[in-house]
């Protein structure tokens, strides 16, 4: 379950991602009550299998049986602030009664990444890009996004890459010092993210390895702020799960230094 809100005095609507109809929204009645039947197996991102009654404008949940829940670790804040940007990005990005079974396997496999407590920003990095795999967004990461010029695996100039999350992926040297000579074309390309060589490397790699063996990088990893920023562009907007768990994760690090 990707989002829950509330519905008059006592439902909810539920949206919901499925492998057979991908997005979905359904109405929960009575769920809010005390004596509700499946009130407490409908939690933010579990996964429950569920009968549905066709109504007019939304099916109605008739039945809930639980598959998996990792209700314990999303008490963790940092653990909950992922899962929600995860079921906000999908939740945004995602097209209504549009089936995307590659989409829904990658979330029940980062369901099971975040009960295994793996490296966090590895985790959130390679899940932006199965997600954005699975929708057809897929940053390019073997030739310029933005003049084709093939790059293969020639050295970085400069040992850095650049990327642009307007042009959906890697630009090449002419056209990195294009855009840094033309102010208003770099703001057109939604800023250029720059990162090191073997930050690009690491983050060809996350492409394709298995959410559960995403080991620690050792070193304190900022990936994902690179493929956060080419979700954050196709969504059209800030990320409100991130921008809601920053300030607070700052000043739990502020609090644990003054002890």
């Amino acid at each position: 379950m990707l989002r829950m809100r509330a519905l008059g005095e006592a439902d909810r609507i539920v949206t919901l991602f499925s492998r057979e109809r991908g997005k979905q929204s359904a109405v929960a009645r009575g769920v809010r009550k005390i004596q509700s039947k499946f009130g407490a197996r409908l939690d933010f991102f579990s996964r429950v299998a569920l009968m549905l009654h066709t109504g007019k404008s939304l099916d109605v949940i008739t039945s809930v049986q639980t598959v998996k829940s990792i209700w314990e670790e999303l008490v963790d804040p940092d653990a909950f602030a992922a899962a929600s940007y995860v079921a906000e990005s999908i939740d945004a990005l995602s097209e209504l009664d549009l089936a995307v079974p590659e989409l829904y396997d990658a979330l029940c496999e980062f369901q099971v990444a975040l009960a295994l407590k793996v490296d966090r920003d590895s985790l959130l990095t390679a899940m932006d890009l199965r997600v954005l795999g699975a929708l057809g967004f897929a940053p390019e990461f073997e030739s310029c996004a933005r003049c084709g010029a093939v790059l293969g695996r020639r050295p970085l100039k400069g040992g850095r890459a650049h990327l642009s999350p307007q042009a959906c992926g890697l630009l090449c040297d002419t056209c990195t010092r294009e855009l840094h000579m033309d102010p208003k074309a770099a703001a057109a390309a939604g800023g250029l993210l720059s990162m090191s060589a073997p930050e690009f490397a690491r983050l060809r790699a996350l492409r394709a390895t298995p959410l559960a063996a995403i080991e620690s990088h050792g070193t304190r990893s900022h990936l994902h702020r690179i493929t956060q920023a080419f979700v954050e562009y196709q969504m059209g907007r800030r990320s409100k799960a991130l921008s809601v768990a920053e300030p607070q994760t700052k000043l739990q690090r502020s609090t644990s230094r003054r002890a």
